[in-house]
C-alpha cells in the first residue's frame, strides 16, 4: 500500500493504471496516428494527441469504476464495467477522430475507421493487462508476508480480512501465541520469551517483512523482542494501524482513546482550511450555475405532482455539534412525519412521491445543499450530517460517534462512496468507521478521490432510497 497525502492507495492498482495509460499511448501513437516513435523531448510527449486520448480514457476508466476493488474480485463486475466504459469511450473516440480527420477528403470513413480501431485496441489492451494483473495477483510472492502476534479476537479479524477477495495485499505467515491469550485462531507456535531475538529470527525464516501486534491484552507483551525486530529492519505495526491501512476504515471494536490521541492524523492547518474553503466556494458556484435549469425543472415537477413547498428544511448537526438548517428538494409527501417523530427512509418508502423517487435516485434532491456549502455550514466533502434526534441516540450507543463532528459535514463523503445507504443503528456504526478514517486522514487528495468515486456512485445510482 502506498500512502499518498495520508491516504492509503494500493500500489498494484496505481501501477496498473500507469501501465494501461502508457500502453494505450504507445498503441494509439502507432496504430491510430501511424507515426514513427521519434519523440526526443518531454514537450513533444505532452503535445502528442495520442497521449491526450490516453489520459482522457484513463479518467473515464476511473469514473466508470474499472479501478474499484469489486472489479478485481468478480469477473462479472469486470465484464459489466468494461461494457459500460466502451459505451462512454465511443463518442469520445468519435470526437477525437473528428478533430484529427477534419481536413481529410474522406472524413466520414476515416472517422469511423479511427473509432473502431481505437475501441478495438483499447479492448485488446485492457483484456491483456487485466488478465496478466489478475494472474500475478494470485501469486503469493507479490503479497506482503506478515507474522501476526496474537491469537485472539484481533487476530481472528486479520484472518477474516486475509480471506476476503477485495483485501489481498498480505498473507499471514503465522499466528504466534503470546502468554495465555485466548486461542480463537490456531497458533503456529508459542513465543519463546527466553530468547530476545526469537521473533526476529522466526520472521526472517518465513521471509516476513512485517510484525502485526494483534494481542487482545497488552500485558506481557514481548517488548524486547519487538525492539529487536525493529533493529533488524522488520517493520512492527499496531493492529489498529494495520486494519486502517488494509481496509481504509477504523476498527471501532478495538478503538481506544489513546490511538486517536497519539496516532498520525487529525491535522488542520490554516492553509488546508483556506484551500478547502476556496474549493468549496468555486465548485459550488460553478455546479449551481450548471445545474440551475435541471433544478428549476425539478421544482416545476414537484409543484405539478403534489401541493406543498418545493424546498424541504431540516435541522442537522454540523461542525462541533452545532445545528444548522439543511436544504433539500422535497421528495416526500408533505405529511411524511405528521406526528413529529423522525423516521429512517426505507427501500420502497410509500412516503416518497414519483418525482421524489427519481430525484433521489439521480441525487438531484441534494442540489440545494450547494447553498449550505456557500453559507459555510457544509463542505463539498465530509461526513453526512444527521438529525439531532439521531445524533443524540448514536452518541449514547456508539462510542466515539461525536468525534465525526471535528470536520465540516459534506454533500458527499468517504462513507457514502464505500457503504450503502444506512437506515439503522448498525449501519450508522459501520459508516462511522469510514467517517473517522476521513476525519483522521482528510486532505485535498482524499477529497478528489471521493469526488471521483461520487460521480461513479451517481452514474450507477448506488445506495439511493
Amino acid at each position: 500500500m502506498l500512502r499518498i497525502f495520508r491516504h492509503f492507495v494500493p500500489a498494484s492498482v496505481v501501477s496498473l493504471a500507469f501501465i494501461e495509460v502508457a500502453l494505450l499511448f504507445v498503441a494509439w501513437h502507432f496504430y491510430l496516428l501511424d507515426q514513427p516513435f521519434s519523440i526526443t523531448q518531454a514537450y513533444d510527449i505532452l503535445q502528442s494527441p495520442s497521449l491526450h486520448l490516453a489520459l482522457l480514457t484513463g479518467a473515464v476508466m476511473v469514473l466508470s469504476g474499472l479501478y474499484h476493488t469489486k472489479v478485481f474480485s468478480d469477473y462479472r463486475v469486470l465484464a459489466i464495467q468494461i461494457a459500460i466504459t466502451l459505451v462512454f469511450l465511443c463518442p469520445i473516440a468519435l470526437a477525437w477522430g473528428f478533430y484529427h480527420t477534419s481536413d481529410s477528403t474522406d472524413s466520414a470513413n476515416s472517422l469511423w475507421q479511427i473509432d473502431r480501431r481505437a475501441l478495438f485496441s483499447w479492448l485488446l489492451c485492457i483484456l491483456l493487462t487485466r488478465s496478466v494483473f489478475l494472474m500475478f495477483a494470485d501469486l503469493n510472492v507479490f503479497k506482503r508476508h506478515v507474522v501476526v502476534l496474537g491469537t485472539g479476537r484481533k487476530a481472528a479479524r486479520i484472518a477474516a480480512l486475509a480471506a476476503e477477495p477485495s483485501v489481498q495485499h498480505f498473507i499471514p505467515m503465522a499466528y504466534l501465541r503470546c502468554g495465555d491469550e485466548l486461542g480463537i485462531v490456531p497458533a503456529e507456535i508459542d513465543v519463546d520469551e527466553t530468547d530476545p531475538a526469537w521473533i526476529a529470527r522466526y520472521a526472517r525464516k518465513h521471509r516476513a517483512t512485517e510484525i502485526v501486534v494483534a494481542t487482545d491484552d497488552r500485558r506481557g507483551l514481548p517488548v524486547s523482542q519487538l525492539l529487536q525486530c525493529r533493529v533488524a529492519g522488520i517493520h512492527v505495526i499496531d493492529y489498529l494501524d494495520f486494519v486502517e491501512r488494509e481496509t481504509e476504515a477504523v476498527d471501532l471494536d478495538a478503538l481506544q482513546p489513546g490511538w486517536l490521541i497519539f496516532s498520525d492524523g487529525f491535522r488542520s492547518s490554516l492553509l488546508r482550511r483556506v484551500c478547502k474553503r476556496g474549493f468549496d466556494i468555486a465548485s459550488s458556484l460553478a455546479l449551481l450555475l450548471l445545474t440551475l435549469p435541471l433544478l428549476l425543472l425539478a421544482c416545476l415537477l414537484i409543484v405539478i405532482e403534489s401541493p406543498g413547498p418545493v424546498l424541504y428544511r431540516q435541522q442537522r448537526v454540523g461542525l462541533g455539534g452545532r445545528p444548522f438548517v439543511l436544504l433539500k428538494l422535497r421528495s416526500m409527501c408533505t405529511d411524511a412525519e405528521k406526528d413529529g417523530a423522525p423516521r429512517w427512509a426505507k427501500t420502497g418508502d410509500p412516503r416518497v412521491t414519483r418525482v421524489g423517487k427519481f430525484i433521489r435516485r439521480a441525487r438531484i434532491d441534494e442540489l440545494p445543499q450547494l447553498w449550505n456549502v456557500l453559507q459555510g455550514d457544509m463542505s463539498f466533502v465530509g461526513p453526512r450530517p444527521e438529525r439531532p434526534a439521531f445524533v443524540d441516540d448514536f452518541c449514547q450507543q456508539i462510542p466515539f460517534y461525536a468525534e465525526r463532528h471535528c470536520v465540516k459535514p459534506g454533500i458527499t463523503g468517504w462513507a457514502q462512496t464505500n457503504y450503502p445507504y444506512g437506515a439503522s443503528l448498525e449501519d450508522a456504526r459501520n459508516k462511522l468507521s469510514y467517517d473517522l478514517y476521513y476525519a483522521k486522514n482528510h486532505g485535498l487528495f482524499l477529497d478528489l478521490i471521493i469526488l471521483l468515486q461520487t460521480i461513479r456512485v451517481i452514474l450507477w445510482a448506488d445506495g439511493s432510497r
